[in-house]
């Protein structure tokens, strides 16, 4: 079978957003982004763990401002990043690179996050996407008692809905010990640990 040819190299990876410059652009999303960074710091043990992967040169991260999921989970990854030896992050805005997009869709979506992980010659560590199954699992719950219980029909039930979505995503990552950060900082792990016999 073919290798699906990734459109990355050194001097594509270099036009991409360091995550400083990428926070920089966020305009009124900013604010929260920071937030999840500070909230999201990694524990002494994901520290330690990270800090001895030495395999990963370029992690290259697709996103836009507006997603939540992008709030939340990006500054996990820009943590993760940043505790990798010799390790760079650039985010590149999913509309303005739709091959980029379009490499690496997610069971057909477009999914974001999409994280990348590649060795120093460009060959393909492994990928995480969007958020942690837990995350998803919770998220999923969350939704069937609100956006799927108001009737679709009633546009204003439907926003009052999909708020208090948010609202509850939101604060299920805010849990005393950020389990959903864990368990994304943990499926990381294990996906590199896999990848690089570590």
């Amino acid at each position: 079978m073919a290798q699906l040819r990734i459109p990355m190299d050194d001097k594509r990876f270099a036009t991409g957003l360091t995550w400083k410059d990428y926070m920089a652009q966020m305009g009124d999303t900013q604010a929260r982004t920071e937030e999840n960074y500070a909230k999201s710091a990694l524990t002494d043990d994901e520290r330690k763990f990270f800090g001895g992967v030495g395999g990963v040169k370029h992690v290259v991260m697709i996103a836009e401002n507006w997603c939540g999921d992008v709030h939340r989970n990006s500054p996990l990854i820009a943590h993760i990043a940043e505790a990798m030896p010799g390790c760079e992050l650039r985010v590149f805005l999913r509309d303005a690179n739709p091959d980029l997009r379009d490499t690496f869709l997610n069971n057909g979506y477009q999914s974001i996050p999409v994280v990348v992980f590649f060795d120093k010659d460009w060959n393909e560590i492994g990928r995480w996407l969007e958020r942690a199954h837990a995350a998803t699992t919770k998220a999923a719950l969350i939704r069937s008692k609100t956006l799927d219980a108001a009737p679709k029909e009633d546009k204003a039930a439907q926003d009052a809905a999909m708020n208090e979505f948010r609202k509850q995503v939101t604060a299920e990552y805010g849990v005393a010990g950020h389990p959903l950060w864990r368990a994304a900082a943990n499926e990381v792990k294990l996906l590199l640990e896999a990848r690089l016999k570590k």
